[in-house]
């Protein structure tokens, strides 16, 4: 328990270590994707994906959804991310993240998740980042019809990189389950994604990836491949 009141405390600290960075170097962007899924438990389907992202020199904040949807099953996710870098320490920042998701391949009928702690930039470059991420969960599930409240550490990994035309990431999750639900015993998870790009020009390019929720020897991934369009937005605040 001591760990979960370091970071607490920490990410609460951020608020009096760090400045308003107002607009510096403000930047709009917004994504959106549009292609077919495959699951071995669900066969074929179709993916769409949307995001808003908004960053500043000390700031990153942006709201995504993506779905994939089958015949019979559906796996949905909804976040909004927030992030500060420190003032002292540059490579150093807090985030939180609220996140609500639908997943009945694992029969989650609906999950709304808040986890929050601190980040660290292991690299931080023009043509791509590594970061790892430690902090606190927590969720309510509804699991057919009963619901369940659930603690978690969390940990976070991610590295993305772009070479010229081509460009890839991945990102694991990982949950560790804290508090002991009665009908599950243990909703520890990692939730894993992958995907590789290759741009046709500014604007428009082609994804190929999967993603993977972990959590028990039935889980499959998910593999998709969609056409994705970026586009600046022209907003000031």
């Amino acid at each position: 328990m001591k760990i979960l009141k370091i970071v607490l405390l920490a990410s609460m600290l951020n608020s009096l270590y760090s400045h308003d960075p107002g607009k510096d170097n403000l930047d709009w962007k917004q994504y959106y994707r549009l292609g077919s899924v495959y699951s071995e438990s669900s066969d074929m389907g179709y993916t769409g994906y949307g995001r808003l992202k908004r960053t500043t020199s000390l700031t990153f904040r942006d709201i995504r959804f993506f779905g994939h949807f089958f015949k019979e099953d559906s796996e949905i996710r909804l976040r909004h991310k927030y992030s500060r870098r420190f003032l002292s320490l540059e490579k150093t920042y807090s985030y939180s993240t609220l996140i609500y998701e639908k997943n009945t391949n694992l029969n989650v009928k609906l999950r709304y998740h808040l986890n929050q702690g601190l980040g660290y930039f292991i690299r931080k470059s023009n043509s791509g980042n590594m970061t790892l991420e430690l902090g606190v969960a927590f969720d309510n599930s509804d699991y057919l019809n009963t619901e369940q409240k659930t603690t978690y550490i969390r940990g976070g990994f991610s590295i993305d990189q772009a070479v010229k035309t081509f460009s890839t990431k991945f990102e694991v999750d990982y949950f560790y389950q804290l508090s002991e639900v009665a009908l599950n015993p243990s909703l520890s998870r990692y939730q894993i994604l992958g995907e590789a790009k290759w741009s046709i020009n500014n604007n428009l390019g082609v994804i190929s990836g999967f993603t993977w929720d972990i959590q028990s020897e039935e889980s499959s991934p998910s593999a998709f491949l969609t056409l994705s369009l970026i586009k600046p937005v022209a907003w000031q605040f």
